[in-house]
């Protein structure tokens, strides 16, 4: 239809195809595809000039039309594909402890007020497109659905921490195998076998069976921070608790192998994504950058016996005593 204009407004089959960028043969078969297929002759042709048949000039009007019908829809369809507005729902791991998660969403929604932003939390596995989701920021093993893009934006290892509370009243594991002697906090999606290497490279595989096994990294925390046990735990989940001492590293020479957490960004497909999700999905990326993520240094501080009350004090790497305040439900450390 679109060439079939062209010859009509130029009055020519050779004008026509220098503006097209078609060779003249081409646009003289699209023409006659065009009038094969509607049974009718729409131009009169001679060697000096072409001429509408009445057929053909009515037809030339209804092109028009429809033409500039389509033009109109397909404009937009693509200012409503670039447009950043509308709903946006985000599934997120509702133990994911992140500072940059809450700064992703202010961010977000200070840039894009149109956008209305609805986030679900869930521990369970997350099935995308039958959740009615754009956008999930989940562990990997969550993640149900297939023809997903999936980006890292978080790669963590497990690690062992408890509160001082609870090391004060117990003795301070060693080795791994010293776990059996201790209250365990795992997470009910892992197995109860760990292999931990040591800083020699040598493998420890220890079974473990835990006194509290719970689908929440958020409530393990929250358990270990009541001085319930040992919780085997993500780093990026409590290294702010080491930093400022309310939970401690314990088995810092061990790193517990081929264990790793990995909290993804998912989204359907890398082409035609809508304004919003794209503008979403650039800025999670940039949140997440895993320089920017600090990690919890691997012993915050030591341990040592205080002979004359056989009881253990926390000390820092550097020597210094950290002076400890018991209280009813924890300690509190400056």
């Amino acid at each position: 239809m679109r060439t079939f204009l062209k010859v009509v407004d130029v009055n020519g089959f050779a004008r026509a195809a220098e503006q097209l960028h078609l060779s003249p043969a081409r646009v003289t078969r699209h023409v006659s595809e065009l009038e094969s297929h509607l049974g009718v002759r729409l131009l009169q042709r001679s060697t000096r000039r072409i001429a509408l048949t009445d057929v053909g000039s009515r037809y030339a009007d209804g092109c028009r039309a429809l033409l500039s019908d389509l033009e109109r829809i397909e404009s937009g369809a693509m200012v409503q594909s670039s447009r950043i507005s509308g709903d946006l729902h985000v599934v997120v791991l509702g133990s994911l402890m992140s500072p940059e998660l809450g700064a992703l969403f202010a961010d977000f929604q200070e840039r894009h007020a149109d956008v209305s932003l609805h986030i679900s939390l869930t521990e369970s596995e997350v099935d995308l497109l039958g959740g009615g989701f754009d956008v999930g920021i989940v562990a990997d093993r969550m993640i149900t659905s297939i023809s997903l893009v999936s980006r890292t934006l978080i790669k963590s290892p497990l690690v062992a921490v408890a509160s001082p509370a609870y090391l004060m009243s117990t003795q301070m594991p060693q080795r791994p195998a010293d776990l059996a002697e201790h209250r365990i906090i795992t997470h009910a999606a892992r197995g109860k076998t760990f292999r931990w290497i040591d800083e020699r490279g040598a493998n420890h595989g220890v079974h473990i069976d835990a006194c509290f096994s719970v689908n929440s990294a958020l409530l393990q925390r929250q358990i270990a921070l009541a001085g319930a046990g040992i919780a085997l735990l993500p780093e990026f989940t409590i290294a702010n608790d080491v930093r400022i001492g309310t939970l401690t590293r314990v088995l810092g020479e061990y790193r517990i192998e081929n264990d790793a957490v990995a909290i993804q960004l998912v989204y359907q497909g890398r082409e035609l994504l809508p304004g919003k999700v794209r503008a979403f999905v650039d800025l999670a990326a940039s949140h997440f950058d895993p320089r920017l993520i600090a990690s919890a240094p691997p012993r915050a501080f030591h341990f040592h016996e205080v002979s004359s009350r056989n009881q253990q004090m926390p000390r820092q790497s550097d020597g210094s005593t950290v002076l400890c305040e018991e209280a009813a439900d924890a300690s509190i450390c400056d």
